[in-house]
């Protein structure tokens, strides 16, 4: 009787002491990215004081923030809430939507070294984006490229999966042989675009390589409200995911409509991305380091594994984004660039672990 009374308080402490952990592991993650943006508003040509910075925030507060006027310029305020604001939240909502898709697809797939765009994302986005600049297109007014691009990226992912169709089934490396074939494909068609046009090459050139600058109110609203319905989904399918991480047999075995969680999971993480890099262009790496980041803090659970990409996703972005703005003295580098000398050794690091046998997803 004592024996497991002992026992039983002994495991209510263990309870306690891993909760309290994982609170603690939380609460950091989202203090880090406060950290984060706030800093992130502080980077830039212009030199504003953190008073003044501080001041333009507390008067954007409905009701209270006209008692903060007139102790900033006009310029000041124009600077932070129309240009950093925009450009800070893009990092935001893009990084989380990169990091939630790394770890939706690596579950799909069961494979630790895939990214979102392995299956057609970046390749149908770019499409749309340079059919867009060369054509001239205003269907959606200055909001063109964005939607065609994001409108390209969800229906090559849609033929993918039906390419993928084997026997009322889509086996996974199907998928990502068919997503390569046809990104392949894709690419090749947007480089003889390119190549016509000497023009389009210097448009596209930003959007390529991925960059944050010049993102609207207008845009990141769009995109915000996309990728957080996104995020909210994903996270209601983390036990689906989860099983589908152990194996579609073993989904199955537990009454797991695996065919269905992968189309949903799939379609869900391509509307997400889609959108986020529709207004960014192509950020590589953040869905490949990112979901490994948040398993080796959180654990392998996409419970927690999700949100907590979309938090380290957020962050990696912003301060991937403070060093594109400040590197290089009053030149903006684009941010693919810092996230593709990141993850490189990242990714070479993950790819020495797993032909070791010492890394479990």
């Amino acid at each position: 009787m004592v024996s497991m009374e002992l026992n039983s308080r002994m495991h209510a402490l263990s309870f306690i002491r891993k909760n309290t952990g994982l609170t603690a592991r939380a609460m950091g993650s989202l203090a880090l990215l406060f950290a984060a943006i706030v800093y992130s508003t502080y980077i830039g040509s212009v030199s504003i004081s953190p008073l003044a910075i501080s001041r333009i925030y507390l008067s954007q507060i409905p009701f209270a923030g006209r008692y903060f006027n007139g102790t900033f310029s006009v310029v000041q305020y124009n600077i932070i809430v129309l240009i950093r604001e925009p450009e800070v939240l893009g990092a935001v909502f893009v990084g989380a939507a990169l990091g939630m898709g790394g770890a939706s697809v690596q579950s799909v797939f069961k494979n630790p070294i895939t990214e979102p765009y392995i299956i057609g994302i970046s390749s149908g986005a770019t499409l749309g984006a340079v059919v867009a600049l060369a054509t001239g297109t205003d269907i959606m007014g200055a909001y063109s490229v964005q939607f065609l691009a994001f409108l390209s990226g969800v229906a090559v992912v849609l033929l993918i999966y039906v390419l993928s169709f084997r026997s009322g089934k889509v086996p996974p490396i199907y998928l990502l042989l068919s997503g390569i074939a046809v990104s392949l494909f894709i690419s090749a068609i947007v480089g003889l675009i390119l190549f016509s046009s000497r023009r389009l090459q210097n448009e596209a050139f930003a959007w390529l390589l991925g960059s944050l600058s010049g993102i609207t109110w207008g845009e990141i609203t769009i995109v915000a409200v996309i990728v957080t319905v996104c995020g909210i989904i994903l996270g209601a399918m983390s036990r689906e995911l989860d099983a589908l991480q152990m194996g579609e047999a073993h989904a199955q075995s537990i009454g797991v409509p695996v065919e269905r969680v992968k189309l949903m999971a799939l379609l869900i993480t391509t509307v997400g991305v889609a959108a986020a890099v529709s207004i960014s262009g192509l950020i590589g790496f953040v869905g490949l380091i990112i979901p490994h980041v948040s398993r080796m803090i959180f654990g392998g659970t996409n419970r927690k594994v999700v949100p907590a990409s979309a938090v380290f996703g957020a962050v990696f972005l912003l301060l991937s984004d403070d060093i594109a703005r400040t590197v290089v003295h009053n030149t903006v580098l684009p941010v693919g660039i810092v996230t593709g000398i990141i993850g490189v050794p990242f990714f070479m690091y993950l790819l020495n672990r797993i032909s070791r046998g010492s890394y479990v997803a």
